[in-house]
């Protein structure tokens, strides 16, 4: 930004140098709306004087304001109270004359807001971030390039969704936030992990920081930075009007006014082992479970899953700090004894925002009775914190459980302790305490769901085929469910177990009855989220997606299928940005490197998506699977011979070792082979190839789409019905 002198009209004007390159047609219509914005007066929007372009470099002429900017006042520390309600107020005047005009500003910070010589706030550069196309959003997915003001963008805005005014809402919430307690609410290091915090993590209270803030200013800057743009103020003018009423020291309308904040989601972290003996860890752990599985049950109440929650074990922050990372209202938090035939378990209802104690109880039951003490706990924390039930749940929690046999549930909850471990030895070891159950009590549903488990994870992580531990997971399933038809955990076994063999109209049946006994499984809307995706039923399957990355934030796999929804629905901007936030929860994981390799490549981004996929084999130890993905990229960078030799290699490599025939056919899509990939597609098909069931939506089979071929394959497969009638 430069000051200059408009000597026509004898003024001081303010230059700001764009560099923008572009073709005439993409000028003629940033002029154009340059011009629209030049209209936009307001005694709290700088104004736009002239657009035009001088020997390839375009620049803008404006109204200068002299006056330093807000960002210069905050770099000395938060203002006082009249000062952010005054500033706040005109501010939000400001947005609220140019939302109406049909303006966003999408760069909203302190940096574009002069405080001019008569201590009146001026909003600079409205408009700029439109009339450049968005091109902030583009700049943070790009490695090594600048992110803009990434602190100040909505979660929608980093997906590239910032639409309407509410967005420029968030970014004000953010400002008043800083005006209040002269800090950002996310601070961190790397771009990546602010991108995380901002779409995942809950804000700290402003009064935690800044005591005498007023409750009801603390609410407008809460309501504003809301994750979910239908929660946040319909309007700019709204939000000016609470804040002049505060000012002026009177009551409106327009501002909610404090309350206790209402807990509709909440985490129980792994409870403690009180008893000094390692040997209780498989009990303490299956109690901390089991309680997640009952509240999970309530529709109201989002509750963390037990990937998530398990991350929390011996953590050393605080309840606040974890509940922020969650973004959760309370915690749940306590400990567990087995003496003999004694359980006792104490357990504290903590609300996160102010660490404010709202229930303590102590229970102590036999192992026979467990369940019973399990569902007594969950039924009085929902009425602590008065979630409203429906009519099933309330009968569900008053329904008292049978006792159980006491060495039954001990193999119960072993076999589930060394199953999570996720190894293939706690696997395998989870199978036999599982049998082992059952052994001592055939009868008992949670044995068999727990084997049906065992045999899933089996299956999926390749320790047996498909055929054999399918089938064996099936008849577990179907046992537990016999036993107990409102058992979600089998129920949803079942549903995985079809979605994977292929049986996909049965998997997404099954799936949404899982669900629908236990709203809160996150692997059961993870996987129904991949079955959507195989009928290009997109929005639904990022729901669901979306739904299980809620339940469980800090679990990879889930990050990933959101990613997933987005490649396969062709958003590949987006999916890049989602890849990114699954490897900052876990960047060890080689699958979600390979994705971003993929989503790179279909954008045409070569270097990246090389670097991408080089950390994925890396990571996997030079393993075969990144292959498939090199020989992508080099097909699609115009290196066939290099492609060509990578594909024998594949090929060659089936007479030692399992290589995906659906694989190969996808390779042959890339260079263009369509004879090639319809045969390599009927070998797939023999042999039950698991990627199949995205023959109807993968890009990589794009270029056989026209072929009269592949529709009556698609249907032969079942994919072909139409998504509407998956409803």
């Amino acid at each position: 930004m430069w000051r200059a002198h408009d000597a026509r009209l004898d003024r001081d004007v303010a230059v700001k140098l764009l560099h923008r390159a572009g073709d005439e047609k993409s000028r003629e219509r940033f002029r154009r709306e340059a011009l629209v914005l030049s209209r936009l007066s307001h005694p709290g929007v700088a104004t736009i004087f002239d657009f035009d372009s001088i020997e390839g470099c375009d620049y803008l002429v404006m109204e200068y304001v002299p006056g330093g900017t807000l960002a210069s006042r905050l770099a000395r520390g938060p203002l006082p109270i009249d000062d952010i309600l005054r500033y706040g107020t005109a501010i939000a005047d400001g947005l609220e004359s140019a939302h109406r005009c049909g303006f966003l500003h999408r760069d909203l910070k302190p940096g574009n807001v002069v405080i001019s010589e008569h201590d009146h706030p001026k909003i600079l550069d409205f408009g700029i971030a439109l009339l450049l196309g968005g091109a902030d959003v583009q700049r943070i997915t790009q490695a090594g390039m600048a992110v803009g003001s990434v602190p100040y963008m909505s979660p929608e805005q980093l997906f590239g969704d910032a639409d309407d005014a509410r967005a420029d809402i968030y970014s004000f919430g953010v400002m008043l936030f800083e005006m209040a307690t002269g800090r950002l609410p996310f601070i961190k290091a790397r771009p990546e992990a602010l991108m995380f915090a901002i779409i995942n993590n809950a804000a700290p209270s402003v009064r935690s920081i800044r005591p005498d803030i007023p409750p009801e200013l603390e609410t407008v800057i809460e309501d504003c930075m809301r994750k979910d743009p239908t929660h946040r103020p319909a309007s700019a003018g709204q939000v000016a009007a609470g804040l002049r009423h505060l000012l002026d020291g009177t009551r409106s309308n327009e501002i909610r006014q404090p309350a206790q904040p209402v807990i509709r989601a909440i985490a129980v972290l792994p409870l403690r082992n009180i008893s000094g003996d390692p040997a209780q860890e498989y009990f303490v752990a299956g109690m901390t479970e089991a309680i997640i599985s009952d509240l999970s049950r309530i529709k109201a109440l989002r509750v963390i899953s037990r990937t998530s929650a398990m991350k929390y074990k011996d953590t050393t922050l605080s309840l606040p700090e974890v509940a922020r990372e969650l973004n959760v209202d309370a915690v749940l938090e306590g400990s567990a004894l087995l003496v003999g035939n004694r359980v006792r378990v104490n357990a504290n209802l903590v609300r996160a925002r102010d660490e404010e104690t709202l229930w303590s109880n102590r229970y102590d039951r036999n192992v026979e009775d467990v369940l019973l003490l399990q569902s007594e706990l969950a039924e009085t924390v929902v009425k602590e914190i008065e979630v409203q039930l429906t009519p099933q749940e309330e009968s569900k929690l008053a329904s008292v459980p049978q006792a159980i046999n006491r060495k039954a549930y001990d193999e119960f909850l072993k076999s589930r302790h060394s199953v999570f471990t996720g190894s293939p030895q706690g696997i395998e070891l989870g199978l036999r305490h599982a049998k082992r159950a059952l052994a001592i009590d055939p009868d008992f549903a949670l044995g068999w769901s727990a084997l049906a488990d065992c045999h899933t994870i089996r299956a999926l992580r390749g320790l047996a085929p498909y055929a054999e531990a399918g089938a064996e997971a099936t008849a577990a399933a179907k046992r537990a469910l016999e036993i107990d038809p409102l058992l979600g955990d089998a129920r949803a076994s079942l549903g995985i177990i079809q979605v994977y063999t292929g049986h996909l109209h049965e998997g997404i049946a099954s799936l949404r009855k899982a669900i629908q006994s236990n709203p809160g499984h996150a692997m059961a809307h993870n996987i129904l989220a991949r079955a959507l995706i195989a009928f290009e039923h997109h929005e639904d399957a990022l729901r669901e997606a979306q739904e299980a990355a809620a339940l469980d934030p800090l679990g990879v796999l889930n990050l990933n299928t959101v990613a997933d929804a987005y490649y396969f629905a062709r958003e590949y901007e987006k999916s890049v940005l989602a890849y990114r936030m699954a490897i900052e929860v876990d960047p060890r994981f080689d699958g979600s490197h390979s994705d971003l390799a993929r989503a790179l490549e279909a954008l045409g981004r070569f270097d990246e998506a090389r670097a991408a996929c080089d950390e994925a084999r890396g990571l996997s130890g030079g393993m075969f699977g990144p292959s498939f993905a090199l020989a992508h990229l080099e097909a699609a960078a115009g290196n066939e011979a290099e492609a060509r030799r990578i594909l024998d290699e594949l090929i060659e490599a089936r007479s030692t070792r399992v290589v995906s025939a659906w694989g190969i056919a996808a390779i042959h899509a890339s260079l263009g082979d369509v004879d090639e990939v319809f045969r390599w597609l009927e070998i797939a098909i023999e042999e039950g190839a698991s990627g199949l069931v995205m023959l109807r939506v993968h890009p990589r089979l794009d270029p056989i789409r026209q072929d009269p071929r592949y529709w009556p394959m698609v249907e032969r497969l079942g994919l072909g019905v139409s998504p509407s009638r998956l409803a």
